[in-house]
């Protein structure tokens, strides 16, 4: 088992996977005229920004977790 910097180092080596398909599913809604897909690449969207922030914050608080106050 590792230590909780290791499994920050895991979290953070995932982001970049996150943040290419955020790319991707941005230039697709640019070029998109469906109302319907728009709100589905929308829906998509927001879940990877929502799972890419929760990431950072995970990556944040396990580097700092032994961190004096």
């Amino acid at each position: 088992m590792g230590t909780l910097w290791d499994l920050a180092q895991e979290y953070r080596a995932n982001q970049p996977p996150i943040e290419r398909r955020l790319e991707d599913l941005r230039n697709e809604l640019s070029r998109t005229a469906s109302v319907e897909a728009r709100r589905r690449l929308r829906h998509r969207i927001n879940v990877l920004e929502k799972m890419l922030a929760d990431s950072r914050r995970c990556v944040f608080e396990m580097e700092h977790y032994y961190d004096k106050e």
